[in-house]
């Protein structure tokens, strides 16, 4: 089955900007939907709630606002973080799992599970971790994605963004928080998502280029898992049950994912020459970790035409064998869809050798 292909013709550094700018076009009109340009009348961010914990850890919780026109609407972010002398790489957590009661179901992707927000190992490694509740601007319901945000920018048209596009914008607002606050280094931070959130780490950092490293996980359909030849879930499965997540157009192709004239290598090619990392759990067969890889490894090509080294492995890792020497990083470990302990140990070593971060 034939791939679309990441450059059309010269693949050379200066060929990659223009097809860049063309990729993220296509991938926006056929996929993710046209993130609008919104003009606010006024920003403001509050901080309720600061906290001293053990370790010398400090919590902070916050919420921005956003207003145009009447309408308001507002997001939370919570910090913990160990003040230091230097201004502290971050990894950014975008969280949209703890208002939709459905999610709360699932202890893999809830946050009442201590794998999903590990403080104490970031803050001892050097890292702030900093969680944003994007789905407080677009709940993930179908009956409520339309308020928030999106009342202040309505979807609009085949290509109108969905609440990925919604959760991406959010979380950008965040890095513009973290790059204006002194205490964090705004060179040094990097995103991170758990399955439809991993969709929106790709999106986010596929628009945002001050984001200096993406870790997707287990993103499967709609994120880094290729489409055509994709096994578990397909788009007929994540349109029928998310029509809100992507843009209206995207149906369109159920059953004929072939046709489109897009696939994912080309939403982690727009990551490049920053690095991403990759990860996918053995029995989560609905993502098809072996679809992302392959994504992984026909994205290599961007890396590799503009200096950089890509995925330096051939072939599917074995079970906690990770791949972490090029910039493209990927592991598949045992279990089940979800974040775990293991995940992070990984995703730290990779960031220790990007942000060199790590005080030990």
């Amino acid at each position: 089955m034939e791939l679309p292909a990441l450059f059309l013709k010269e693949k050379t550094p200066e060929a990659w900007v223009g097809r860049r700018a063309q990729l993220k076009e296509l991938l926006a009109y056929y996929e993710y939907g046209e993130t609008p340009r919104i003009e606010l009348d006024e920003t403001a961010v509050t901080t309720p709630l600061t906290l001293s914990l053990e370790d010398g850890i400090q919590y902070e919780t916050h919420r921005a606002f956003f207003k145009k026109g009447e309408q308001v609407c507002s997001m939370r972010f919570e910090i913990w973080h160990k003040p230091g002398r230097r201004p502290l790489p971050s990894v950014l957590v975008i969280d949209v799992f703890d208002t939709n009661p459905a999610n709360m179901q699932m202890p893999m992707l809830s946050n009442a599970n201590e794998d999903r927000c590990p403080y104490k190992l970031l803050a001892q490694r050097g890292y702030a971790l900093v969680v944003a509740h994007t789905n407080d601007l677009c709940d993930d319901t179908v009956e409520k994605y339309k308020r928030g945000i999106m009342e202040i920018a309505p979807r609009e048209g085949k290509s109108g963004w969905g609440a990925i596009g919604a959760w991406a914008w959010g979380a950008s607002r965040i890095v513009d928080f973290l790059r204006s606050d002194e205490r964090f280094d705004p060179e040094q931070i990097a995103v991170l998502g758990v399955s439809r959130a991993g969709k929106t780490a790709l999106w986010c950092a596929a628009q945002d280029e001050r984001i200096a490293a993406t870790i997707a996980v287990v993103s499967g359909c709609g994120g880094a898992s290729l489409l055509r030849g994709k096994t578990g879930e397909h788009l007929r499965d994540m349109t029928a049950q998310f029509p809100h997540w992507t843009c209206p157009r995207c149906a369109e192709y159920i059953e004929c994912e072939e046709e489109l004239p897009i696939d994912q290598h080309m939403l982690l090619a727009l990551c490049a020459p920053r690095p991403l990392y990759l990860s996918d759990a053995i029995e989560d067969d609905w993502a098809d970790p072996h679809k992302a890889f392959e994504a992984a490894q026909l994205a290599s090509e961007a890396w590799c035409v503009l200096g950089g080294t890509g995925l330096r492995g051939d072939k599917f890792p074995d079970v906690h064998e990770p791949l972490l020497d090029g910039d493209i990083a990927y592991h598949v470990r045992t279990g089940g869809h979800g974040l775990k302990r293991y995940d992070w140990e990984q995703y730290l070593k990779f960031l220790d050798r990007i942000f060199k971060a790590s005080d030990k």
